[in-house]
């Protein structure tokens, strides 16, 4: 019985620890107060442009900040694809954002940016600049409003060739800089070089562009983008090509 009543008591005195080490912490917690909001990750959107969306005010309790609030708020920021919100104790708040990369841009009137998941975004005057490709012959009935997701088949078409163009080599993207929807038909693409027409067809971007690629370095640049006036890479690993020079065609199977 004796030592039943020591193991009660000590069991006690184990709660009544544990209950002023909580009561410690929490008193602790409820003297830390912001001091500094930290950004990373941005580079087109404004540091200043986050933290009005944050809505963080300097003294605010730094852990009565409602964390998925600032979150969501910050997120409604068109740029923005992602963002995580964290306490740094004592007294920071740290905010990393990822940020939506414009990868061609369209004419609605006005000039709007998309992302490679067909998103719409406005144009900014960052000091962020894009050399960016122009899809043209955006079908009247699409919406371009900003925020939106855009999914008519042929602009995905021209997002998909601008995706595969990224993967195939570090000049390919650079290789045009227009591609024009034709309403369901044959995607054009035009050369950075010489605005050349060249005919894309639709499909299998990767394989065509790799033609491309080499045909433009081993041929094209030989005689000169000025020499030629288009080229068709509709066809499995065969370029066909119509010289300025004259009226016939040329094929070549790479």
């Amino acid at each position: 019985m004796k030592n039943k009543r020591m193991v009660a008591v000590g069991t006690g005195g184990m709660v009544l620890l544990g209950g002023l080490i909580i009561a410690g912490a929490n008193f602790w917690k409820s003297t830390l107060v912001v001091k500094n909001v930290e950004i990373r990750g941005n580079r087109v959107v404004a540091t200043n442009e986050i933290l009005q969306l944050a809505h963080i005010a300097e003294g605010t309790r730094l852990y009565e900040l409602d964390l998925m609030q600032i979150q969501q708020d910050v997120l409604s920021h068109y740029f923005l694809k992602d963002v995580l919100v964290e306490r740094d104790p004592p007294s920071a708040v740290r905010i990393t954002v990822t940020e939506r990369t414009p990868v061609a841009m369209i004419n609605v009137g006005e000039i709007r940016y998309l992302d490679a998941e067909g998103v719409v975004l406005p144009h900014t005057l960052s000091g962020e600049l894009y050399d960016l490709p122009y899809i043209s012959g955006i079908p009247p009935g699409v919406r371009a409003n900003i925020g939106t997701t855009l999914t008519h088949p042929d602009i995905r078409e021209a997002l998909a060739i601008i995706a595969a163009a990224q993967v195939v080599g570090p000049e390919v993207p650079h290789l045009f800089s227009e591609i024009r929807l034709r309403s369901g038909g044959d995607l054009v693409l035009f050369a950075a070089e010489g605005a050349v027409p060249i005919i894309f067809g639709r499909g299998n971007p990767g394989s065509k562009l790799l033609v491309l690629d080499v045909f433009w370095k081993n041929v094209v640049r030989e005689r000169g983008p000025g020499s030629v006036q288009y080229i068709d890479i509709r066809f499995a690993d065969q370029v066909v090509v119509k010289w300025k020079q004259g009226s016939t065609k040329s094929s070549k199977r790479l």
